[in-house]
């Protein structure tokens, strides 16, 4: 199998750097999309931070929310994010788990 999914290919494309202080410390920002919240979900899947039936309800659930408009969007991405961070601390990646509800959180409020 390959070793980055097209999901975190395309996520990669996605990036950009807020420089963050005097250092030019750099700090890597992911924007708020449905790729890369599914590049989290190959990531979780890869890691089994999730298990299959998690993984399968997520992934329907952001793409049936992805298929939404206005606040009937806002409302399915917001109640997945709930959810997920709910899940997050039973889950085997927490972390990751936290970033992706982040993640979905961010595209209720952004209409991406």
């Amino acid at each position: 199998s390959p070793l980055l999914s097209q999901n975190e290919i395309d996520a990669a494309k996605l990036v950009h750097v807020d420089f963050q202080n005097v250092q030019d410390q750099q700090k890597l920002v992911w924007p708020a999309t449905p790729v890369v919240a599914r590049a989290y979900l190959d990531q979780l899947e890869r890691s089994k931070g999730l298990n299959a039936a998690e993984l399968t309800s997520t992934r329907t659930e952001l793409d049936t929310a992805d298929k939404l408009n206005g606040p009937a969007r806002a409302a399915a991405l917001s109640a997945l994010a709930t959810r997920l961070q709910q899940d997050a601390p039973a889950s085997g990646d927490r972390s990751k788990v936290e970033k992706l509800a982040a993640t979905v959180k961010g595209m209720a409020g952004a209409g991406h």
